[in-house]
């Protein structure tokens, strides 16, 4: 149980070492985006608990096991690969599949559920890849529309 919890508080704190590396120019472009994906995530983790599609274990009281990943892997990993590759979609979509796969097919779903964290009951692997695919378009959509709000609607002459 111990060994948990440090992994847990090193979960979210280990990524956040690598903030400074990204800039302040790509905090303010890509960081309320962040903070939307986090949302979303949060809420759809909400949904499916009440769906039974997975099950967060007690992470460090007051917070649940799910919230150390949406606080530190979840959000930092979603500055990133904005700053990689926001303006270049097939990049985005691909390098976002290629990090779901690995997590999904590659053991972490099967890590997750060894270290008591997350565990998956009325939802595939290939079903929960899908839910992962379809948050990724709601970040890069989310930051479209954050990009092209206020910004004057070019005439078609």
């Amino acid at each position: 149980m111990k060994n948990r919890k440090t992994f847990l508080l090193l979960l979210v704190i280990l990524p956040w070492f690598s903030v400074p590396l990204l800039g302040k120019q790509t905090l303010r472009k890509f960081g309320l985006s962040a903070i939307f994906f986090c949302t979303l995530t949060k809420a759809l983790d909400y949904f499916g608990e009440k769906k039974r599609w997975w099950r967060f274990y007690k992470g460090i009281p007051p917070f649940r096991s799910m919230n150390f990943f949406n606080l530190g892997p979840y959000f930092v990993t979603s500055l990133w690969v904005l700053r990689w590759t926001y303006g270049k979609f097939p990049l985005y979509l691909l390098a976002n599949s290629l990090l779901h796969i690995l997590f999904i097919f590659c053991g972490g779903i099967k890590w997750m559920n060894r270290l008591k964290i997350a565990t998956l009951l009325r939802l595939s692997k290939l079903q929960y890849f899908g839910i992962d695919v379809l948050r990724a378009l709601s970040l890069y959509g989310f930051q479209h529309l954050v990009e092209n709000i206020g910004q004057p609607h070019k005439e078609v002459k």
